[in-house]
């Protein structure tokens, strides 16, 4: 029996929209990623691998340059012109940035990380763009810096910004993103929900303390912006609508429910890859013979453990020496900083394969600073977690899975020996931590297409359709449009005027009432 016409029709154009969704020739993009953390940069290398994988041609400028050449990926170098952050970030060094201090962030990060368009690297680019412009994209990703975003406007082509983090406080508004305060925690409030009433107040006020110094601070990279493009460009808040489309590092299993406009897309996991080197025969062998279990412990690629202060460093020993028989890995950038009595169940490396670890069979724990990165990759590895947070968006990762068991928590700040070891044997004891993670690991990859699949279509959609094409139209609005004070202001107006128009008639009724109440009596009294 043939085929309906109509029905017909309807397949092959589904075929043929499907077919054109592919046919993007390989596109020429620029890659911007000039901040310096090896954490962050993962899922933009994972990103630009991706996309060169998938035929196109990237240029990389990073501070990480491959050790082995890709296809299609050419590296441009920035190494050497920051002050290594990688395996180089001291305790003391980290309390700086465990409160809201914008100020210190622009002066040590922001500002120094605009300079950097004035290395040769960017000056040989911007004497190759006067003479060719070859790109079709730009990507880059998005912090601080709103310097780097001129790139777009100035190549007349769309900007995609890449998130690290789950998505910051001050990019919701210019992407005309629709935020709930009272369900939607600020990123420095350490808040989660549900939230009582004194936790709302705390979360609304946090949020737009945080907004307003973001919005007076980074001003100053005003100068950048008009020093490397010019002048007639929008100031370094308003160039944030200039952003097309953001890649941001979100799942609702982790991060919870969110809402987000179409220019926002959630591709949490991208830089989670099982393309890791095998594991050192010694680490291999370590966690084969941990028969009993193994704890691993780290606080990512930048924070040096062996600097924490030598009250908390005995603790975690004497934790670590007591959970014998079962093992420790234990990952130290300098381990002869470390001091002595390290227990003999412990195996101490500069760097592991993180996934080869916590996909281990003997893998038990993940003692972590609660960095979004590791709580992903231990989440996908249904590996339960002991959080000790340092600043930032930490607290927030490591509380959500508190309250969900999947976590217990330690507070760096009044570390206590008993507690870190009641947290880590709680994790090793209870099975329902290991199965709430094992939970969360079915929905982080319950989704209809891998993080790299939708982190592609996406990049190659806009180009396809233009920088217009996912934008809110609240970007392009007046602040009092966007937020209806006009028209909340007239209704107001008109309930004012409304209220004086009845209260005036009512006077002149009952004026007029008295008048002719009070005439007979009068008349009377004269005669």
């Amino acid at each position: 029996m043939g085929v309906p016409r109509n029905r017909s029709l309807l397949v092959i154009s589904i075929v043929l929209v499907a077919c054109c969704s592919q046919c993007v020739d390989g596109l020429r993009i620029l890659g911007l990623f000039p901040l310096h953390g090896k954490s962050h940069f993962s899922m933009c290398e994972s990103l630009m691998k991706g996309l060169a994988a998938k035929g196109h041609q990237v240029d990389v400028y990073s501070h990480f340059p491959q050790k082995k050449p890709v296809p299609r990926y050419t590296d441009y170098s920035l190494d050497g012109t920051l002050p290594a952050v990688v395996n180089n970030i001291t305790y003391d060094y980290i309390q700086r940035f465990d409160s809201p201090n914008i100020k210190f962030m622009m002066e040590e990060l922001a500002n120094k990380v605009c300079e950097l368009m004035s290395t040769s690297e960017f000056q040989k680019l911007f004497q190759r763009l006067e003479k060719n412009q070859p790109y079709d994209v730009v990507i880059m990703e998005v912090f601080v810096s709103n310097c780097y975003l001129a790139w777009g406007r100035f190549l007349k082509i769309p900007m995609v910004g890449v998130m690290t983090s789950s998505l910051i406080d001050w990019y919701n508004e210019p992407l005309g993103n629709p935020l709930n305060l009272a369900v939607t925690p600020s990123s420095w409030s350490h808040l989660y929900h549900p939230m009582n009433f004194w936790e709302r107040l705390t979360n609304a006020f946090m949020y737009n303390v945080i907004v307003m110094q973001t919005k007076y601070y980074i001003r100053c990279q005003d100068k950048y912006i008009e020093q490397y493009f010019g002048t007639g460009y929008p100031n370094s808040n308003d160039i944030i609508r200039d952003l097309d489309l953001l890649l941001v590092n979100m799942h609702h299993s982790v991060n919870g429910i969110r809402p987000f406009t179409p220019a926002i897309v959630p591709v949490a996991g991208l830089h989670i890859q099982d393309d890791d080197p095998n594991l050192p025969k010694a680490v291999q062998k370590w966690l084969d013979e941990s028969t009993s279990g193994c704890v691993y412990m780290s606080f990512g690629s930048m924070v040096r453990i062996e600097t924490l202060p030598k009250a908390i460093l005995t603790g975690i020993y004497e934790t670590f020496k007591k959970l014998a028989p079962v093992r420790v890995l234990l990952k130290i950038a300098q381990p002869q900083e470390l001091p002595p009595g390290l227990p003999s169940n412990v195996m101490t490396q500069t760097w592991f394969s993180q996934m080869k670890v916590l996909k281990h069979k003997n893998l038990k724990a993940f003692v972590t600073h609660g960095g979004l990165g590791s709580t992903q990759e231990s989440l996908s590895a249904g590996v339960p977690m002991i959080g000790v947070p340092l600043f930032g968006d930490q607290h927030i990762n490591v509380r959500s899975q508190v309250r969900r068991n999947i976590a217990t928590m330690v507070d760096i700040k009044n570390f206590d020996t008993n507690a870190f070891y009641s947290a880590v044997k709680e994790v090793l004891g209870n099975p329902i931590y290991k199965k709430n993670a094992e939970e969360v690991a079915r929905d982080f990859f319950d989704r209809p297409m891998s993080p790299m699949d939708e982190a592609t279509f996406w990049v190659e959609y806009i180009v396809r359709h233009g920088k217009q094409s996912l934008k809110s139209p609240v970007v392009d609005m007046p602040w009092y449009q966007a937020h209806m004070i006009d028209v909340y202001g007239f209704v107001l107006l008109v309930l004012v005027v409304a209220c004086y128009v009845v209260k005036a008639i009512v006077r002149k009724i009952l004026r007029l009432f008295c008048s002719s109440s009070s005439a007979p009596g009068k008349k009377k009294k004269r005669e």
